[in-house]
């Protein structure tokens, strides 16, 4: 009997994917896209912020090697987040150019609020590369990473914008070479 109720909690609660809290974690960075879109607006500043991107990277490459992770792996993943992070704002700044306005949605502190909060998620990106470094080194890693960006996509409902964007996000995740065919 006890053995019958353990396979059955074994089959309720499925182990997460390696790749998934990784997943999560990008994906949260990219939920801050709309507040930065909103103060460059707000500012007249351009997406593209070539110091505070090497800032960024410079200290992803620097915190990387203490949590077990390369510095130019850690910094390459990173590049494809800042890329990812602007697409969403240059298409939601397209969009409010198009419509005359930006939402009236109340704005966050860029330096006070936005940024502690990447830096926070900088270093869970960074812990979370590591735990999932077995995962990033299978031959199956993009398979695997596509399902978990689908589960996570699913879980916190992304439109298309952010679930592309997401998609860009995590290109160089896999260390093994994606197959042609698949």
């Amino acid at each position: 009997m006890l053995s019958v109720m353990l396979g059955c909690a074994e089959s309720i609660a499925a182990p997460v994917p390696a790749l998934v809290p990784l997943v999560r974690s990008i994906s949260e960075r990219l939920d801050t896209a709309e507040q930065v879109a909103l103060s460059k607006w707000d500012s007249g500043k351009a997406v593209h912020d070539p110091k505070r991107e090497a800032q960024v990277l410079t200290s992803v490459a620097a915190m990387a090697p203490a949590l077990g992770v390369g510095a130019e792996d850690a910094t390459r993943i990173f590049e494809d987040q800042i890329e990812a992070n602007k697409e969403i704002q240059y298409a939601l700044l397209n969009d409010w150019r198009r419509q005359g306005n930006a939402p009236a949605t109340a704005r966050k502190s860029l330096t006070g609020v936005i940024r502690p909060i990447l830096d926070n998620l900088q270093t869970a990106i960074l812990q979370d590369l590591q735990a999932a470094s077995t995962a990033r080194n299978d031959v199956d890693c993009h398979r695997q990473l596509a399902v978990a960006v689908g589960d996570v996509a699913q879980a916190r409902s992304l439109d298309v914008l952010h679930r592309i964007a997401l998609d860009r996000a995590v290109a160089h995740v896999c260390l093994s070479a994606a197959p042609a065919s698949k």
